[in-house]
């Protein structure tokens, strides 16, 4: 059985979600500085870490709170 390129690329997309990058730097501190003053759509918490899921202006982003940890903040990309 043989997948053509375009059923690859959807069969991975499903099984990893919309492509996203990682913030870091001035850009990290300038969207968490917006986060820290917005709500999130949706919040989770696995006693490990807690995840919540913000729109701000017609994107989203990923924030995952570890404990003594700097948070880990990604953006959904536009496809």
């Amino acid at each position: 059985f043989e997948l053509t390129p375009e059923e690859t690329r959807a069969w991975i997309r499903q099984l990893m979600g919309p492509p996203r990058r990682k913030l870091e730097g001035k850009e990290h501190e300038q969207v968490m500085l917006m986060l820290t003053l917005a709500e999130p759509v949706r919040e989770t918490n696995n006693q490990h870490s807690w995840c919540a899921e913000y729109n701000i202006g017609g994107k989203m982003y990923d924030v995952v709170y570890f404990p003594n940890e700097e948070p880990y903040i990604e953006e959904y990309l536009d496809e």
